[in-house]
Order: structure tokens, then C-alpha cells, then sequence
């Protein structure tokens, strides 16, 4: 939805073509001083830290140049029983879904006016004015008052640290220029389906929508062309969403955790770690001035600049495109590069067999594999069922993709067999596997596997030839259970081995 261009509340369709609904565009200042709605008991306790408070106001900084910053949206539900303001004898509408950015918004209010000797007299009236309009609920509950005294202590340490200027700068258009939509429904019931729309769109969201969507705002920021964004968002929904889930969750993610010898966390990839999928910002705002991110841009202008330069030799098929070099580790550009590493990985995923469903890696891959894994994904194909022999696929699946990712394909065939023999130690030496088990052998080597010691994603992501990746030696392997797994550490031998190998001992 466009932004409006108006400060004060602004109706959009008043009615909708539904008495029992009304939709309105309204200012922060304008929410803070009037809104004053009623917090319910049925609401959860006040759940934001101060890193979310602090996304908030950096987010608010980093769209001042817009212009104009939509900060989601408020679910009011008004009816014959609301509480009524003895004041003003006006109906408080019971707030449905917002409550956490409501309290927020207080937050920045109070903290803002803690600075009053350095603010402008027009900003003091209205922050004065906003903050007499707070409703700020009694809770019996620990949880809602430690996190508004914290979240209120942190905000007042972040605008402590910034200029007059700054301040001002950033008070007008937190007041003036920050809305939300605002949808008021009369219907208690209605309002609970309009919340449960607004969060679940259907399915259950995974943490990659949450990307998805950051990045598309990000996107249709540094890319004025509609055309561009609308086709990220058709090849993004070209690919079945629990893929894309399934190769950031469990592939780009353990790497990431992994090669900084992280372990995973009990509940696996979730929206607490959508950050590290998160990078640099293209603008003077944000934070690509700084040299870490240096690299990334210029291989980025490079590639750019050579598309450019090359365009005519490209339509014509007289030159190759010049790939992006992506790497798991490196951080990602904001907007339109997350998709196109997105697209890059799922594409080499799906050539590499560990594009599948999480429950089954390697089933939807098909006739993407590359062919030179043939032998290697026959073996593993044909490893018994059960989650054990699943959380090893699987940490062979992020060792070779991070392989891939280090070196591209060259003696692919080798190497995925030296990491398929190097992850199924697991299967060898534990009876039982757990995924405790597979992060303990991925991070350190585990301590049941003997010579097995050191963090083999670390080593590759450092070495500088795969050759001292692959000739390292493995543990030997004598016995080893089941019969494909005989197969994979070459105790099985197939027909024409055993007839050479008779041979050579005919001969001796």
C-alpha cells in the first residue's frame, strides 16, 4: 500500500462496503495523543527486548530520507462494552493485534522527552502532549513491567548519544512522518480472524518469509523499477517454499554456525537468527560505508559493470555472464542480492542432491543431480531409514555444500565421497545418533570417533586448495554394520572388483 502523503489521519474506503469496518492511516503523533486504547487481559505479557526496540529505531533512522516510514498495522476491536475514558466520555477500542509496537512507540516517546533542554518547543508540546495520551497497562505479570523498564532504560542510553540535530531530525519524523494502518472492527470474532490472517496468511510462516519480506522492502527502497521487485518475488515463489526453507535452515545455516565452531540451537533455525541472512545496506545511511562490507560492494560493481559494459556480447551469446562469486560466510547485500544468493544456492543444491525435503534429503532432487554424485548418492540413497541415518545425510549435505561453496565442482567425485565417509563415522562408532551428536562431530570431531579431532568447516572454509582438504587421511574403518555402509568404506566389493582382485592373487 502507498504511503499516505498527509500527517494527520487519513480514511482509506471509510467503510470498506462493511459498516462493521473501517481502515484509517494515522501518524505516530496522532496514535500516541488520541488512540488511547485498552490493553486487554488476554493479551500477552509485553515480549520486546532491547533488541528489537533498538531494530525499531534503527529502521525509523535508516527510511528518514524516504520520506515516510509505514510501520505495520494496529486490529482495534470496538463495541457496546468497551471502557469507556470518564474524561472525555469517548469509547477505548481494545487493542488486537499492535500492542507490542504501541508500548514501543511510548518507549521512544519517554525517552525522547528525556532530552527536552536539546529539543525544538514545537517537539516538546507534542511529545508532551503524546505521552499525557498513553495508556500503559497495570499487569500483575513480571515480564511486562521488567521489559518496559529495560527496553525504557536502553532507549534513553541510544538518543543520550546523539546530536541536537540528530535528535530533532529524528523526533519530527518519528511524530510527523512514522504511520500505521489502523483497522477498527466491531465484531470481537472478526477481529481475531483479521489477526490470524494478518500472522499466518494461510500456512504456517516460516523464518524465510520474515527474510522474504525484509528484503523485498529493502529492494523496492534501493530499486525505484516496480518490474524488477515483481519479478524477484515471481522466481522467489517459483520455488516450493518449504525448499527454500530447507536449504537457509538447514544448509546455509549450520555452515554459518558451524564454521565459527557455533553450535546449533535446540530449536534449529528461527526467527531469532534471521539476522546472520541480514548484511549490508546500500546507502549513505547504512552500513556499507564501513570496510568489512567493502569487498561485497566492489565485487558486486565489478559484476554490474561488467553486464553493462557487455550487454550486446551477452544478448548475443558472443560471452558468458559473469557469476556472482557468493560465499556462505561472506555477509549478503540487502534487497536484491538476498535473492539472487537465494536462487544461487538453491539452483546448486538441487545439482548437488540436497535440495530435498528436510525429512528426506536428496528425495525431490531428481534429474538435477549432477551426474559425477551418481555413485555417492546411490550408496546414501540405499542407507536404512530412520532419523539417525537422516541427521548424518544431513551433515554430509552441508559438507558438501560447503565444499561446493569453497572450491565449485572441481574433483567432486572424490571429495563427496571423502566427506560421506567422514560424516557416516557417526554411524559407524554410535549406536544411537542425535542431532547433539552430529554437532559435536561437526564443530570438534566426536570424542567416540578416534582421530577424529578438529573442525573440518572451518578447515575448509580456510584452505586454499582442496587437495589438503582431501588427502588428509580418516579414521580406518574395519567393521562397519549395515550393509551400505560396508559399500560406502569399500569393505563390499562389487563383481568386477572381485574378479580383478582373484585375479591379482592368481597371479601371485
Amino acid at each position: 500500500m502507498a504511503s499516505m502523503s498527509a500527517q494527520s489521519t487519513s480514511t482509506i474506503d471509510p467503510h470498506l462496503g462493511d459498516p462493521q469496518l473501517t481502515a484509517s492511516v494515522e501518524s505516530v503523533k496522532d496514535i500516541l495523543a488520541t488512540l488511547r486504547p485498552n490493553i486487554p487481559s488476554y493479551q500477552r505479557p509485553y515480549a520486546w527486548t532491547a533488541k528489537n526496540v533498538t531494530e525499531l529505531v534503527d529502521d525509523i533512522r535508516r527510511f528518514r530520507p524516504s520520506g515516510r516510514y509505514r510501520i505495520g498495522t494496529f486490529i482495534l476491536n470496538h463495541s457496546a462494552e468497551d471502557d469507556s475514558d470518564h474524561c472525555s466520555r469517548r469509547p477505548r477500542p481494545n487493542i488486537v493485534d499492535g500492542q507490542q509496537r504501541y508500548l514501543s512507540f511510548a518507549l521512544i516517546a519517554h525517552a525522547l522527552l528525556s532530552r527536552a533542554s536539546d529539543l525544538t518547543d514545537r517537539f516538546i508540546e507534542d511529545l508532551s502532549t503524546a505521552v499525557d495520551g498513553i495508556s500503559i497497562p497495570r499487569r500483575r505479570d513480571d515480564r511486562t513491567g521488567h521489559n518496559l523498564r529495560a527496553n525504557h532504560d536502553h532507549l534513553r542510553t541510544i538518543v543520550s548519544r546523539w546530536s541536537p540535530d540528530e535528535l530533532n531530525d529524528f523526533t519530527e519524523f518519528f511524530l510527523n512522518d512514522c504511520d500505521v494502518v489502523v483497522l477498527r472492527v466491531r465484531d470481537l470474532d472478526a477481529a481475531f480472524q483479521m489477526f490470524d490472517s494478518q500472522n499466518t496468511r494461510g500456512r504456517p510462516l516460516f523464518p524465510t518469509d520474515l527474510l522474504k519480506a525484509h528484503h523485498l522492502r529493502e529492494f523496492s527502497r534501493t530499486d525505484p523499477s516496480r518490474g524488477s521487485v515483481l519479478e524477484a518475488v515471481r522466481e522467489w515463489e517459483q520455488v516450493p517454499p518449504a525448499e527454500i526453507n530447507h536449504v537457509i535452515a538447514a544448509v546455509l545455516f549450520p555452515i554459518k554456525q558451524w564454521t565459527v565452531n557455533r553450535p546449533m540451537p535446540r530449536d534449529g533455525f528461527s526467527p531469532h537468527d534471521v539476522d546472520l541472512f541480514k548484511g549490508i545496506r546500500e546507502d549513505a545511511q547504512g552500513n556499507g560505508r564501513y570496510r568489512w562490507a567493502h569487498p561485497v560492494l566492489l565485487a558486486k560493481a565489478a559484476v554490474d559493470r561488467f553486464h553493462s559494459d557487455n550487454s550486446t556480447l551477452l544478448r548475443h551469446g558472443v560471452v558468458d555472464a559473469l557469476d556472482f562469486p557468493f560465499q556462505i560466510t561472506q555477509p549478503v547485500i540487502d534487497g536484491e542480492m538476498f535473492f539472487r544468493m537465494v536462487s544461487h544456492y538453491v539452483s546448486e543444491a538441487r545439482r548437488a542432491g540436497i535440495a530435498g525435503d528436510a525429512s528426506s534429503p536428496g528425495a525431490e532432487a531428481g534429474d538435477d543431480r549432477d551426474p559425477r554424485l551418481a555413485e555417492v548418492h546411490e550408496m546414501l540413497d540405499a542407507m536404512p531409514p530412520g532419523t539417525g541415518y537422516r541427521y548424518v545425510r544431513e551433515l554430509f549435505d552441508c559438507l558438501l555444500m560447503a565444499y561446493l561453496d569453497r572450491f565449485g565442482w572441481y574433483d567432486v567425485e572424490h571429495a563427496a565421497l571423502f566427506l560421506a565417509r567422514y560424516a557416516y563415522l557417526l554411524r559407524v562408532h554410535l549406536q544411537r545418533v542425535y542431532p547433539a551428536s552430529v554437532d559435536i562431530h561437526a564443530r570438534r570431531g566426536h570424542d567416540r570417533i578416534p582421530d577424529a579431532d578438529g573442525n573440518l568447516f572451518a578447515d575448509i572454509v580456510h584452505a586454499l586448495d582442496p587437495r589438503s582438504i582431501l588427502d588428509r587421511p580418516l579414521p580406518s574403518v574395519d567393521e562397519a554394520g549395515s550393509e551400505p555402509l560396508r559399500r560406502l568404506y569399500g569393505l563390499i566389493l562389487d563383481t568386477a572388483e572381485r574378479d580383478e582382485e582373484t585375479q591379482r592373487e592368481g597371479i601371485r
